[in-house]
This record gives structure tokens, C-alpha cells and sequence, in this order.
């Protein structure tokens, strides 16, 4: 009975049964690089208007000896994560978080010693926001965005990065989700041996928020193919709407892209192949895309954080480049997961959700 009530509905009946609030406190994660002069950079980062932690960028590139981080080839190991606690009563879907250097400092004209920040990723209880979603704002004026690849520049106190909570707002925190897990779409996939990995696409069952249990099939796709190229099999989530337009979008669908190789974020030939097979399985419908990159969980949390991202940036600007027609696409990383299966092939991945 209690499977039928909506998941709002349900946590709120559980709250009132226990008589005390389920919710833990909200987690807020980080991608932040840095420049260091007389020591790292420092920061603190808001949300919705209060402080809710300040950190260092201890691994921040030495500008008196080892140049600037735009300069870097491989900005990796200048790049941390960090993760802050956001409490329970402060923590808002629509809450803003806004990041700031604190400790602004410079060698000078012709010296090339500064101590500035670059922000990559913001993300609030596993929902992530890139650097074409963020913005800075000036204490006194507007601010132009300035970046460095996919890095937001804050270069002085007076430059606030800015996130504001994507469409649909900022997830609940964990438990939350549990209390109410209709509120939310389920990915789950069969975990497989690595060369099964690597070699298909895995179906994805999902249950979509606004509609009703609908069957999951898999769907063949009609175009032809490479040789040697298998084909995608997605999981559809509405099966048999008709068409209303040639452009109108009927799709409710998943594509998993595996394959990439490790420490890497290239597309592969095998790679771009498939993605050709997705462009053409769409066509000329124009429907939302989210591509969600993902990485294992092999190496560095910041690492793995930035391949995720650099992944989904990656795949999506193939789909752009290659004629992919969409009403609005967007690119995030998820970090690092092993929700794909047990081996690191298995979830060094994108996700492509596709829907109306």
C-alpha cells in the first residue's frame, strides 16, 4: 500500500511516524585547480548564502618554479576535489553555491607569481554542474566568465564563482531518496566480465518519474552498420507513441557508451561509431540530452572526477559536431562509480539519457 502513495507522501508519513527527521546532512563536492605564490590557494565556498567550509588547494602548481596552470599540458595533478557537509536545515533544491578566493596574492608585473583558483565542477548530492553551467559575479559589477579549458578562473576576492541549482533544482540528500524512491529515475545494470565490457552496450531498465510502469524492450536499431561494430541496445521507456511531427520527440531512452581506455578520454574509432549509431537512432527528433560521464574507480578521486567530465564534454560535442538534432543537450560528470559492474572497464562510461 505504502508502494502506491507517492514518494513524497510516503516520507512524510515515515517522518511523522518516527517523530524525528530521516534526512542527513547534504554533501557539496568540489573540482577545484590552483596556482600557488608564497603558498597554495585559498577559498571558501557558500550555499544559499551561508559559509559552509573553506579549504586549500595543497596541490596547487608552484608558479615560481614550475609555471602557470594554464601552460600545464596535463592539469591533473594540480586539480583536488574537496567535499563539504551542507546541514540539513540550510540545504534548499534551489540553493545557490558560490565559491571564493581568500587569500588573493601577486609577485608582480613581469614576474609571473600569482595565486589564483579554477573551477571545474560543482556538484550537490551526486548532481553535478560543469563549467558551461557556472558563472562569476563581481562584488560590485558584472563579471565576464573567464576560463582555461574547462576551468572557471577566479583570479581575486573580489570574483565569486557562481552555481545556481540546475533545472529541477538539487537531489535530496541520500536518505531522503530512499524514503522516496519514485521521485527519482533507477539505472541499474548486470555486471559483466571485462571483455563483455568492453565489447557491448548493456541495457539499462529505468523508471521514469512521470509516467506510469511501462514494460522495457529492447529496440533494434534499423540503420546499417560498421563492420565489426555491434549494434545499441537502448531501454524503452515508452513504447508505441506515435510520431507527432518529424521533429517532435517520442524518445524516453538510455544509451550506454563503454569502451573508453584507461587514463583516457578519447574517442576511439569503436567510440564514435557507436555514437554515429545513436545520432542516426534519433534523427531528426529534437529531444533533451543529458550526456553523464563516468569513471572507474581506479587512481585519484580528482583525476577520475576530471575524465568524467571530460568524457560526457567529449561525447557530446561528437554528437553536436556529427548532426545530432536536439531541443537542449547538456554535458556533467558523475566521478567515479563501480555501479556498472566489478571491473574498471565496466564503468569507465557515458550515459546518454534522451528525453521529450
Amino acid at each position: 500500500m505504502i508502494r502506491m502513495m507517492t514518494g513524497a507522501l510516503a516520507a512524510a508519513m515515515m517522518l511523522g511516524a518516527t517523530g524525528t527527521a530521516l534526512a542527513a546532512p547534504s554533501t557539496l563536492q568540489l573540482i577545484v585547480g590552483g596556482e600557488a605564490y608564497d603558498g597554495p590557494p585559498r577559498f571558501e565556498v557558500s550555499f544559499d548564502g551561508e559559509v559552509v567550509g573553506e579549504a586549500a588547494v595543497d596541490v596547487a602548481i608552484d608558479t615560481g618554479t614550475a609555471g602557470r596552470f594554464a601552460d600545464a599540458a596535463d592539469k591533473s595533478p594540480y586539480v583536488q576535489s574537496f567535499s563539504f557537509a551542507i546541514p540539513e536545515a540550510l540545504f534548499a533544491p534551489g540553493g545557490e553555491v558560490r565559491v571564493r578566493l581568500v587569500n588573493e596574492a601577486y609577485g608582480g608585473d613581469g614576474s609571473n607569481r600569482d595565486r589564483n583558483l579554477f573551477l571545474a565542477a560543482v556538484t550537490v548530492n551526486g548532481r553535478a554542474v560543469t563549467v558551461s553551467g557556472l558563472s562569476t559575479r563581481g562584488t560590485s559589477a558584472a563579471v565576464e566568465n573567464e576560463q582555461v579549458g574547462e576551468f572557471l578562473v577566479l583570479r581575486d576576492g573580489n570574483i565569486e564563482g557562481v552555481s545556481r541549482a540546475p533545472a529541477g533544482g538539487w537531489p535530496l540528500p541520500e536518505s531522503i531518496a530512499e524514503l522516496a524512491p519514485e521521485t527519482a529515475p533507477v539505472i541499474a545494470s548486470e555486471a559483466r566480465a571485462a571483455a563483455d565490457a568492453e565489447a557491448e552496450v548493456a541495457p539499462v531498465e529505468a523508471t521514469p518519474v512521470p509516467k506510469a510502469p511501462a514494460v522495457v524492450a529492447a529496440v533494434e536499431l534499423p540503420t546499417p552498420r560498421p563492420a565489426g561494430i555491434d549494434a545499441i541496445e537502448t531501454a524503452s521507456l515508452a513504447p508505441g507513441v506515435e510520431t507527432m511531427s518529424p521533429t517532435s520527440c517520442t524518445r524516453d531512452e538510455l544509451y550506454n557508451v563503454v569502451g573508453f581506455n584507461e587514463n583516457s578520454n578519447d574517442l576511439t574509432p569503436r567510440l564514435e561509431a557507436r555514437l554515429d549509431q545513436i545520432i542516426a537512432d534519433i534523427g531528426a527528433q529534437k529531444c533533451r540530452v543529458l550526456v553523464t560521464g563516468y569513471s572507474s574507480r581506479q587512481g585519484a578521486h580528482a583525476t577520475n572526477a576530471l575524465f568524467a567530465i571530460e568524457r560526457a564534454q567529449n561525447v557530446l560535442g561528437y554528437l553536436k559536431a556529427n548532426g545530432l538534432s536536439y531541443e537542449k543537450a547538456i554535458a556533467a560528470g558523475a566521478g567515479a562509480t563501480a555501479q556498472f559492474g566489478p571491473t574498471f572497464s565496466a564503468n569507465r562510461r557515458v550515459v546518454i539519457t534522451v528525453t521529450p
